[in-house]
């Protein structure tokens, strides 16, 4: 029995030891294999960098691979981002960037390079967290906060640049950081801010032209005048002929309303061939601005575009110039410059839509037709020619050509109200009530309380007798504005020619000449209505100063021969009736006066 316990204790202690020996030799061949697999990503890996080193990125990549296949580290995953975002294969880059940060969350280096990748696939908010969690990690990582801020740049430009001041905290005045700072402060008009920003990029370069150019702009913008002109005079001193500082002396003086010494400058610098032409422009264009808050400097603009014009064809000095005449009331001046403007410039229909507007306002209606007529072949779909076009036929009593061109302009324009207003006095004035009628009933559905087109059809009413409707309107019209010259001569001469209410139409008509007494319809009304009042001295001088202001008006000879009639000088009297008629054929009933040689 001993023996044999002696026996099976020996196999149970051999099986023991056999077990244990087999479990350490396991753990042993493991370590091997895992110390041979680093062994072999080691290499693998080293054989990646070297194939990187010589820019061979497809193959460094292809032998980090085979690397992360013996080994799965953070530093493999990383380098194969890396490799794979210089190829820009975003996808794979994202993918083994995200491994490697996954393996070592807390590893600056590896979240910088996700945080770029994610920039570069346009996943911009995932980038602001990542650059978010390097600052928490390193608050003193200036490329992550410089990330940051080029992310922020364009939606939270405020916190971007609160991240470009961290950096100038972190490392001092920096040229790139203050660049981009100038440029957001400006954007978002932190005009102060930039101009210290400015100032601070001045003292890492106190010789650089274009940033004391900047810094000088920026002080005007703030009305900072003299430091500009100190500042700029300051730059003369070394470029005593650079046309854009001197340009910046003269809108510094400008905006200090030293419109007179800035006129100086600009003259100076406008008398420079050198000079690019939309400089010169812009120049003549700020005066002629500021001429609205102060007449005197006209003068100044009229003076800076002559120079202009002394050494240049464009149109647009003539139509400038054309512009500034017609504001000094030198109507014959303006068609001038206006005229060169439109030869030099066929093309364009506003120069031509000016001159025909000067033309008509200056009441010279047969001009107007004539270059007006010109205008409409060239620009026959232009609503203003033909408008402009047609109220100058209009005024002409060219009625016929008148409506076509307004019937044009309306097909271009079919709710414009002027357009529908003289339309339809030009019918009428062909006797085409009805459709007259058609075309002012829907003005006035437009503008019901427009005093033109109501004047305009209560004559069409009152020619057909209908004074009900005519008196309405006008008694409509004077609830609108009872100061209305229009509507006050208009509603007189009604009254006068029904020889009815003849007191009251001279009350009216007094009012109209009183506030325009150089208007010839207006004098022609009042002369008219002391003629039905019986007091034909009166008529007789204001019809005479009527005919006076337009010597070719029918209607004011048939009248002033009436006086005269009156007066007791038929001869003298038939003699202006056949003149009248001469006039305008059209007044049959000047032609009956003639013939029976009276009233």
């Amino acid at each position: 029995m001993k023996n044999k316990l002696k026996i099976l204790l020996s196999i149970v202690l051999l099986a023991g030891c056999s077990s244990q020996i087999t479990k350490e030799t396991a753990i042993a061949t493991a370590r091997k294999a895992e110390q041979d697999n680093r062994k072999k990503a080691l290499e693998k890996f080293i054989d990646g960098s070297v194939s990187e080193a010589k820019g061979e990125l497809n193959e460094a990549v292809n032998k980090y691979l085979e690397a992360l296949q013996y080994d799965l580290q953070p530093g493999i995953c990383y380098s194969l981002a890396k490799n794979y975002f210089r190829l820009n294969k975003l996808s794979s880059a994202l993918n083994y960037s995200r491994k490697a940060v996954e393996l070592e969350p807390d590893n600056v280096e590896y979240l910088m390079l996700l945080g770029a990748i994610y920039s570069a696939s346009h996943q911009e908010d995932s980038a602001v967290v990542v650059y978010n969690n390097v600052v928490e990690l390193d608050s003193t990582e200036v490329s992550a906060y410089f990330s940051l801020a080029q992310l922020n740049e364009k939606s939270r430009p405020n916190l971007a640049v609160s991240q470009y001041k961290k950096i100038l905290e972190l490392i001092g005045p920096e040229w790139s950081v203050l660049v981009r700072l100038v440029d957001l402060n400006d954007r978002i008009g932190n005009i102060s801010e930039t101009i210290n920003t400015f100032e601070e990029l001045i003292k890492l370069n106190p010789s650089d032209l274009y940033l004391q150019k900047v810094l000088i702009d920026s002080y005007i913008k703030i009305k900072e005048y003299d430091k500009a002109l100190v500042k700029v005079d300051e730059a003369l001193i070394s470029f005593p002929d650079d046309q854009n500082l001197i340009e910046l002396k003269g809108n510094a003086l400008a905006q200090k309303g030293l419109m007179k010494d800035a006129a100086k400058v600009f003259l100076k610098l406008v008398k420079n061939p050198d000079l690019n032409f939309e400089s010169k422009m812009r120049i003549g264009f700020l005066f002629l601005s500021e001429s609205e808050k102060d007449s005197t400097n006209l003068l100044l603009a009229k003076e800076i575009f002559e120079t202009i014009n002394s050494d240049t064809l464009d149109w647009q000095v003539n139509a400038y110039l054309g512009e500034i005449a017609i504001r000094q009331k030198q109507d014959s001046t303006a068609v001038k410059y206006l005229k060169k403007a439109t030869e030099l410039a066929e093309w364009n229909p506003q120069v031509w839509i000016r001159l025909g507007g000067l033309l008509f306002d200056s009441r010279k209606y047969k001009e107007a037709i004539l270059f007006m007529s010109e205008a409409s072949k060239k620009f026959p779909n232009d609503f203003a020619i033909n408008l402009v076009y047609g109220l100058s036929l209009s005024q002409d009593s060219e009625h016929l050509q008148a409506a076509e061109a307004l019937k044009r302009a309306l097909k271009i324009n079919p709710n414009n109200v002027t357009t529908l207003s003289s339309l339809g006095y030009s019918l009428h004035q062909l006797k085409n009530d009805e459709e007259a009628l058609f075309h002012l009933e829907k003005a006035l559905r437009l503008e019901p309380n427009n005093l033109q087109v109501l004047s305009v059809t209560a004559l069409v009413h009152e020619s057909n007798k209908n004074f009900v409707i005519s008196d309405s309107l006008y008694n409509y019209a004077l609830e609108i504005d009872s100061s209305n010259a229009l509507i006050l001569n208009n509603y007189a001469y009604s009254l006068a020619e029904r020889g009815v209410r003849l007191d009251f139409a001279l009350k009216m008509a007094e009012q109209a000449v009183e506030k325009e007494p150089e208007n010839a319809s207006y004098l022609d009304t009042i002369g008219w209505v002391y003629f039905k009042l019986g007091d034909y001295k009166l008529a007789k001088e204001k019809i005479e100063k009527a005919l006076k202001i337009e010597e070719k008006n029918a209607t004011i000879i048939d009248h002033l021969g009436d006086v005269y009639f009156k007066l007791g000088d038929k001869a003298k009297a038939k003699n202006l009736w056949k003149k009248a008629f001469e006039t305008d054929q059209n007044k049959i009933e000047i032609k009956e006066k003639i013939e029976e040689g009276e009233l």
